[in-house]
């Protein structure tokens, strides 16, 4: 079992619980769409999502619950960060977050969670380059992007279409160097 402290939050392994909770938990913006929705997502799906997890783990993905510890010592979680299509010939991958509650947002735990697993992949697993991509309109997210120290290479123009509207998706790209010399190695 994973599990990566940070300074807010710790991040850990999916249990088939976490991903029922995460699932039906989810909250979604539908007057500021900032991702595609995911009609139908119940504990049913959720079932499947967890071994679809467990079968990439390690492999090609690393997908961790991002928890938040309470005051009684357990922990929620909140949601769940993932680098995901890692290439281990071409040492990269994407990363991937997200948020179940609007409570728990713009609250530094996605930045939190973000340099915890970044620092896991380009510190331990020696990954090389991290390429993210958020929509134009989801500010929070390329806030935490710019935070983890990545930089803005692209934009693809009107590239998804989300409830009646285009959107630009922008794409962003992290060095193992430029995040150690922001946020360290350790």
């Amino acid at each position: 079992m994973v599990k990566l402290q940070g300074e807010k939050v710790y991040l850990a392994t999916l249990e088939l619980e976490d991903c029922r909770n995460l699932c039906e938990e989810t909250e979604f913006n539908f007057s500021n769409p900032t991702e595609c929705f995911i009609v139908g997502f119940s504990s049913v799906k959720a079932d499947d999502w967890f071994h679809e997890v467990q079968n990439k783990q390690g492999n090609t993905h690393i997908r961790l619950g991002i928890f938040l510890p309470n005051a009684d010592g357990s922990a929620t979680v909140i949601g769940e960060i993932a680098l995901q299509d890692i290439n281990w010939q071409n040492r990269s991958c994407t990363l991937g977050y997200g948020l179940t509650k609007f409570e728990y947002r713009c609250k530094g735990y996605t930045t939190d969670a973000a340099k915890t697993i970044l620092r896991y992949g380009l510190c331990h697993l020696g990954l090389e380059r991290i390429s993210a991509a958020t929509l134009e309109n989801n500010i929070a997210s390329q806030r935490v992007l710019e935070k983890c120290g990545f930089t803005l290479e692209g934009r693809e123009r009107k590239a998804v279409y989300i409830a009646g509207k285009r959107f630009d998706r922008l794409i962003y790209g992290l060095l193992a160097e430029e995040f150690i010399k922001v946020n360290g190695s350790s």
